[in-house]
């Protein structure tokens, strides 16, 4: 049973170790800086790449260096390396910067560089994880950022905030186009009469949401009213994935829910209720920032129960929404951080406009 084991272990390592690269890591250049720093960063980057287990890392001969493109490659090759790793740590007014880039052996091609601002000491070892990522991932510095690998200098902007899990509270204003005609009834001079209504609503929403860096979820309650007394109610759970890491950021997404009509016939007041589906996209703004702003579009298809005006079967009610709203500042992580004020006035500025879209279109 041992020796089964063994060899099950030794045939996990050797499918390990087959889909490793060999790339060759030289000190970097110091232009500026203290030896010691270039030596403490390509320590960390040797047990970075080493730690992906997608590479393994080549050491060249002791007091050797190389800085060049072409060089770096028929070093590589003379190791046994498919790639090569070189590079430069720089002071200029003030400010360390590091450039690394990531060479072929076989064409001399540079597969994947960058330049950045180099953080604190004692975040070196974030620093190296993330450009270990980025040269597996072959995708710039930048985009390696997450809540949990962000540099001081990320997590604190003057006036922004990180992409943490973001909880607040979105109030929306907007319109419901709907294609499902309902009964009313008016009078004339020759007596009272019943019509067919055509429905658009004026609708007032209320979601709490939770927001990761690339899924944004709403509970939404809404208001929804009409000229024809129309008071409906619509609760929604909402699911959008949200594309791209900058301020402004598209997302498409959908929900499910249950909505309760309510409207005027004939002097009654006539319910009915039936389940919702949406599938829609959208516009999230101000990510980093203390609240956000959101613009979408959705479609809605309510399965409505019997008896909808006289008809014994479900009906279809289909219909497009539209809103804009703005969220309170964040009830999670960051929400004990002193607020901007141009980030407050935004946001008592937004819930204004929110609320004269209400007025205007009531």
């Amino acid at each position: 049973m041992s020796k089964l084991r063994s060899v099950v272990l030794l045939a996990a390592l050797l499918a390990i170790a087959a889909g490793q690269t060999k790339v060759l890591l030289y000190d970097f250049e110091a232009r500026g800086v203290d030896a010691s720093v270039i030596r403490t960063t390509t320590q960390l980057l040797r047990d970075a790449l080493n730690g992906t287990y997608k590479y393994i890392v080549v050491d060249p001969a002791p007091g050797t260096f190389c800085y060049n493109v072409v060089a770096a490659a028929e070093s590589a090759k003379a190791y046994s390396a498919a790639q090569a790793l070189i590079g430069n740590i720089m002071t200029i007014g003030g400010k360390q910067f590091l450039t690394y880039q990531l060479v072929d052996a076989a064409t001399s091609a540079v597969l994947i560089a960058d330049k950045i601002t180099t953080p604190e000491m004692d975040e070196y070892p974030v620093m190296a994880g993330r450009i270990a990522r980025s040269i597996v991932e072959r995708e710039p510095y930048g985009e390696t950022a997450e809540p949990e690998v962000m540099t001081t200098a990320e997590v604190e902007p003057k006036f922004k905030h990180p992409r943490k899990p973001y909880a607040g509270v979105f109030l929306s204003a907007g319109y419901l186009f709907t294609m499902q005609p309902r009964q009313f009834s008016y009078q004339d001079s020759t007596g009272t009469h019943k019509a067919d209504m055509a429905t658009n609503l004026v609708n007032l929403n209320m979601a709490v949401s939770f927001e990761t860096q690339q899924l944004l979820t709403m509970l939404q309650l809404g208001l929804l009213r009409g000229k024809h007394s129309e008071q409906d109610l619509a609760f929604d759970l909402m699911g959008n994935y949200v594309m791209g890491n900058g301020d402004f950021a598209p997302f498409v997404g959908g929900g499910i829910g249950v909505t309760r009509y309510s409207w005027v016939s004939h002097g009654v007041t006539l319910h009915n209720d039936g389940m919702s589906l949406s599938a829609g996209a959208g516009m999230l703004g101000l990510r980093t920032y203390y609240f956000r702003m959101l613009l979408a579009a959705y479609g809605n298809l309510t399965i409505a129960s019997n008896d909808w005006d006289g008809v014994p079967t479900s009906t279809l009610v289909p219909g497009i929404r539209v809103m804009f709203g703005v969220s309170t500042p964040s009830l999670g992580p960051d929400a004990t951080v002193k607020m901007h004020p141009a980030c407050v006035g935004s946001a008592i500025g937004g819930f204004f406009l929110t609320g004269l879209i209400i007025a205007l279109t009531s």
